[in-house]
């Protein structure tokens, strides 16, 4: 059984530099045995005003420092990041409760983005246009555009924050980071390696704090003028209507409701492998994860055999425990809304062919915001466990007859965030990817997101991508000038 490191951090703001020791506190508590893990000071609104001027401040240098400076500083903190990586991933177990694997994939993923953007950082260049009239030329230039309020969940409590925060300084920007409520210690966490990587003070301001709160400041807030957010399409939407009167930038990663297509013919084992992997990771909570399979008439039985025998032999339970694939659900909130959805499919006609509720042994965990990992079969379109996202370790089969029908069903959704599709035929394949709605596309893969592609929503899963060399974009403005072409003297 892993441990709960020693902090190397202190539970409070973190502004211009150093710990701001002030503050309301709040518990943050380990979602599998729900005992207190410390007790984090949370900011008012003047606390997020100063950490929006410290950085207005301390950016104007900072878009002056040479980029591939910025870029040494930026890769540096994943460097950092990576040598501390157990520490970091035996926190972000206790904190959010992804077992200790997941919590260490999660550390690298992270890293590879401080390891890109610091890349990206001196790539960033503009261009001369030709002008129509003679003896004029256009100059287009990357700019950045200041002070970016970022805000992340807690789901993955420190990836989400270092695509923002590797993107932003790359720019050239400055962030303030506003960690979700019930995640923010491993983001307190990341603050004294950026000090150590040489970010100067005031470039990187941490936040902990209430979501409505913090966000509300920084859509109303003029030094503002970026705000990249990871959520709910629900908080998405508040967001946009209180930016609107400053006309913000927003970059906007929001919820989805993922279509696994099965075609005909499908290698079975391999699907329920995969199928398996990205379901059962972070316990289901991911906005990228598969919420509706689709599996065609002649498959359905055979696959549902294979995805219960797996799901029936996963260890959920504490994630320090080392053995354990499956780890609880964020808190109990959490439960009663997946378990609700669950409830009302069963209801309304759809059958629960396994509910593995091993964990209910264990009287360490009895406290725990555990739910059985479940596969349902007989799930309906109309059904409101496939309109809504499954927050939780839930697979619902629906079968079809043809793979056009698959691929309207499918598309039949107001999300657009990510999409799965599993074949033999990779043409066959490819063409029912290209017909999804979606923002991103696994063919036969699990996990298609990586630091080097830009990732982003369609619809109502977002605007804006992060990732890839889009994703530094976010954070610039275009600027042309147009000037004379200076006279050659003969």
């Amino acid at each position: 059984m892993k441990t709960v490191p020693k902090f190397w951090f202190e539970p409070y703001p973190w502004i211009d530099g150093d710990w701001h020791r002030d503050g309301v506190t709040t518990e943050v508590l380990n979602p599998a045995t729900a005992e207190p893990l410390a007790a984090v000071a949370v900011v008012d609104a003047a606390v997020v005003g100063r950490a929006i001027d410290g950085a207005v401040a301390a950016q104007r240098d900072w878009a002056r420092t040479p980029a591939a400076q910025r870029g040494r500083v930026v890769g540096e903190i994943g460097r950092l990041l990576l040598r501390q990586k157990d520490e970091f991933a035996r926190l972000l177990t206790a904190e959010q409760g992804k077992p200790y694997a997941h919590a260490v994939a999660e550390i690298d993923y992270a890293a590879s983005f401080f390891s890109w953007f610091g890349e990206e950082a001196r790539r960033v260049h503009g261009r001369i246009v030709p002008h129509p009239e003679p003896d004029r030329e256009f100059l287009i230039r990357y700019k950045p555009c200041g002070v970016a309020g970022l805000i992340t969940p807690w789901n993955f409590p420190l990836a989400q924050g270092a695509k923002k925060i590797a993107a932003c300084l790359a720019a050239g920007c400055a962030a303030v980071w506003k960690p979700a409520e019930a995640t923010p210690l491993v983001a307190l966490g990341l603050a004294p390696l950026a000090a150590e990587a040489g970010l100067p003070a005031g470039l990187l301001q941490i936040v902990p704090g209430s979501g409505p709160l913090v966000g509300g400041v920084f859509a109303e807030h003029p030094q503002v003028p970026v705000i990249s957010l990871t959520g709910s399409t629900a908080t998405g939407s508040t967001l946009m209507a209180a930016a609107a009167p400053g006309i913000k930038r927003l970059s906007l990663e929001l919820g989805g409701n993922a279509p696994f297509i099965v075609l005909p013919g499908a290698d079975l084992d391999f699907v329920a492998e995969q199928l398996v992997r990205l379901k059962l990771f972070v316990s289901g909570q991911v906005c990228v994860t598969a919420n509706r399979v689709f599996v065609d008439e002649a498959g359905h039985d055979a696959l549902a055999e294979r995805l219960v025998e797996r799901f029936a032999a996963a260890k959920v339970g504490n994630g320090l425990d080392e053995s354990v694939e499956i780890g609880p659900l964020i808190d109990g909130r959490a439960c009663e809304k997946v378990g609700s959805l669950v409830d009302e499919a069963i209801a309304d006609g759809a059958r629960a062919l396994c509910q593995n509720r091993g964990y209910e042994n264990d009287e360490s965990l009895r406290a725990g915001s555990f739910f059985p990992p479940t596969v349902l079969v007989d799930v309906r379109d109309e059904m409101r466990i496939a309109r809504e996202e499954v927050f939780g370790p839930v697979l619902g089969l629906l079968s079809y007859r043809g793979v056009g029908e698959a691929v309207r069903r499918a598309n039949e959704t107001p999300q657009g965030l990510a999409g799965y599709v599993y074949g033999r035929d990779l043409g066959e394949c490819r063409a029912v990817a290209e017909s999804l709605q979606v923002g991103i596309v696994g063919i036969n893969e699990w996990r298609p997101l990586k630091a080097e592609i830009p990732f982003g929503g369609v619809k109502q899963s977002g605007i804006g991508v992060e990732g890839g060399e889009e994703g530094i974009r976010e954070f610039l403005d275009t600027q042309v000038i147009s000037l004379p072409v200076p006279p050659l003297e003969p």
